[in-house]
C-alpha cells in the first residue's frame, strides 16, 4: 500500500462518515429510539431531517401536555413512562387522586401504589410520534445501504488498509511487550531453520510469566531424529501450560517477535495444529470424545511435513482401553511422517513406543511426593516417571471423604499390581533407548552443522568411542 492508496483512502473514508459518533447504546427505551432516530448525521438526508424534526416536536407536545394536566388537574407527581408496546403513558400516585380521575383519563389500570392511564390527545400524539420514528428507521436504512454500496466498490483499498493496521499493530505492540520486560534481556531473538530442529532452552510462557514471578522455565529440542516428544506427568503437573509456551513461542518467532527464552532456533513451519481441552459441542450433537475425534481427523487429513502438532490427553474422553489404543495408533501414524509432534498424557503405557521406535523421546515433569502430598516442582525431566496412584493424592487433596479414598486406595492396588511391575522394568530398559536417541540426535546436528569436514570427522569418532564406552 503506497502513499497514493493512503490518500484515496483517507478521501473515501471523510466521505463515509455519515455516522453520528456520539450516538451510543442505550437500554433505556425511549432514548433508544430516540439514539436509532439521530443515529446518522443531520444534512445527509434531507427526508430523514424531516421526519426527525417530526419526532422531536410530537415528543416535545407529549412532555408538555403533561405539565399541562400537572397544572389543570393538580397531581404533581404525575411522570411520563413510556415502553415499547403502548408508547407514552400517565402514572398518578394513588395519594395524589382527589376521588374520581377526570373523564378525560381513559385506559385506567390500578398497578401497586400508581395508577396507569392516558387521554384521547396522548394517544394521537403517540401514534404520530411513533409513526416518526418508523420514519427515520427507514431513512436511516436507506442511508446505510447506501453507504455499504459506496464501500463495496472500494473494498480493496479497505482490505489494504486493513492488513497494514494489522501489521502496525503488531509491530508496535511487540515493541512496547518487548520494552516493558524487565530485565530487556530476558527475550531473546530466535534463529530459524529450513529443516534443522526446534529447540528453546529456557523457554517461558510469555503471559503466565507476568502473573507468576516465580514461573519454572523449561526445554525442547525436537528433531528428525525424534521428531515426537511424549510429555508425562501427573494432572496440575505442567503438561498443558507447557504445550501452550512452545505453540506461542514458535508463533511469536514467526511473526517477527523476539521470544521468552535464553536461545531458541525454530524450524519454519507451515501450520500448527492443537488438540486441547475437553468440551462438548450442543450445537453439532457432539460429545466431548466425538469432539475430541472430529478434531483429530481434521488434524489426520490436513498435516503436513512441516507442521507442528500438539495433542493434550487423547484419549481421555472414553474408556481407558479405548483410549490408549486410539492414543497410541494416533502416535504411531505421527511417527511416520516429518511434522515435530508434541504429546502430552498420563498414560503411562505410551511411554512403551520409544522401545520400539528410536525417533520418540519421553519426557517427563517431575512431582515429589511427600506425605502423601504431591509437591509439583514444574520441571522437565528425561524419560518416563511413574507417579504411584496419584490420582487418588489429587482426590485425597480435594476433600473426598477418606472412606472413599481407603476403598478407591484397595480397588487400584488389586487391578494395577501387574501393570505396575511391568511399566517398571520398563523403566529399567530406558537407558539404552536414551543412548540411542542421544546418538542420533548428534548425527542430526553435525548433519545441519556448520563444521568444516575435519571437525565434523573429530566429532564423529568422539561419538563413536563415547556409545562404545558407554558413557550416555
Amino acid at each position: 500500500m503506497n502513499l497514493f492508496d493512503c490518500w484515496r483512502v483517507l478521501l473515501l473514508v471523510s466521505g463515509y462518515l455519515v455516522i453520528d459518533e456520539d450516538v451510543l447504546h442505550a437500554r433505556v427505551p425511549f432514548v433508544a429510539r430516540t439514539q436509532q432516530c439521530f443515529a446518522v448525521k443531520a444534512g445527509i438526508d434531507g427526508l430523514l431531517d424531516i421526519a426527525r424534526r417530526s419526532f422531536c416536536d410530537t415528543s416535545e407536545a407529549i412532555h408538555n401536555l403533561a405539565n399541562k394536566y400537572r397544572e389543570e388537574y393538580k397531581l404533581p407527581n404525575l411522570k411520563l413512562p413510556f415502553n415499547n408496546r403502548q408508547g407514552f403513558y400517565f402514572s398518578i400516585p394513588h395519594k395524589d387522586i382527589q376521588g374520581k380521575l377526570p373523564s378525560k383519563f381513559i385506559q385506567v389500570v390500578k398497578h401497586g401504589n400508581n395508577v396507569h392511564c392516558s387521554s384521547l390527545e396522548l394517544a394521537s400524539l403517540n401514534v404520530r410520534n411513533k409513526s416518526a420514528a418508523a420514519e427515520c428507521y427507514v431513512r436511516t436504512e436507506f442511508c446505510l445501504e447506501a453507504l455499504v454500496d459506496a464501500i463495496r466498490e472500494d473494498i480493496t483499498l479497505f482490505t489494504l488498509l486493513a492488513e497494514a493496521l494489522c501489521l502496525l499493530d503488531m509491530i508496535v505492540n511487540s515493541f512496547a511487550h518487548a520494552i516493558s520486560t524487565k530485565p530487556f534481556d530476558r527475550y531473546i531473538r530466535p534463529g530459524f531453520t529450513d529443516n534443522g530442529p526446534l529447540a528453546i532452552d529456557g523457554g517461558r510462557h510469555p503471559i503466565l510469566e507476568s502473573i507468576h514471578s516465580d514461573f519454572v522455565p523449561n526445554n525442547i529440542f525436537i528433531s528428525e531424529a525424534s521428531n515426537m516428544v511424549i510429555v508425562t506427568g501427573p494432572n496440575m503437573s505442567g503438561k498443558s501450560t507447557y504445550l501452550q509456551q512452545v505453540c506461542l513461542i514458535v508463533i511469536l518467532a514467526q511473526i517477527g517477535c523476539y521470544v521468552p527464552a535464553q536461545f531458541a532456533t525454530i524450524r519454519v513451519v507451515d501450520r500448527i495444529f492443537t488438540r486441547m481441552g475437553s468440551m462438548d459441542n450442543l450445537e453439532s450433537n457432539s460429545s466431548t470424545f466425538m469432539t475430541e475425534m472430529k478434531e483429530t481427523a481434521f488434524i489426520m487429513q490436513n498435516i503436513a511435513q512441516r507442521s507442528l502438532i500438539v495433542m493434550d490427553e487423547l484419549g481421555r474422553a472414553t474408556s481407558s482401553s479405548d483410549g490408549l489404543a486410539i492414543a497410541w495408533s494416533c502416535c504411531e501414524h505421527l511417527l511416520s511422517l516429518n511434522a515435530y509432534t508434541i504429546f502430552a498424557t498420563h498414560m503411562d503405557n505410551l511411554s512403551e513406543l520409544a522401545a520400539i521406535y528410536p525417533n520418540v523421546k519421553i519426557l517427563h515433569f517431575y512431582v515429589d511426593i511427600r506425605n502423601n502430598r504431591l509437591d509439583f516442582k514444574f520441571q522437565l525431566h528425561d524419560g518416563p516417571r511413574h507417579v504411584a496412584h496419584y490420582g487418588l493424592l489429587l482426590a485425597e487433596v480435594a476433600g473426598l471423604p477418606s472412606s472413599v479414598i481407603e476403598t478407591a486406595r484397595s480397588i487400584t492396588s488389586r487391578i494395577t499390581e501387574k501393570e505396575v511391575n511391568r511399566m517398571e522394568v520398563n523403566c529399567l530398559n530406558y537407558n539404552q533407548i536414551k543412548s540411542a536417541n542421544h546418538v542420533a540426535h548428534r548425527l542430526i546436528c553435525l548433519k545441519y552443522s556448520n563444521q568444516n569436514e575435519d571437525s565434523i570427522r573429530q566429532a564423529l569418532q568422539l561419538l563413536k568411542e563415547s556409545y562404545i564406552d558407554g558413557k550416555f
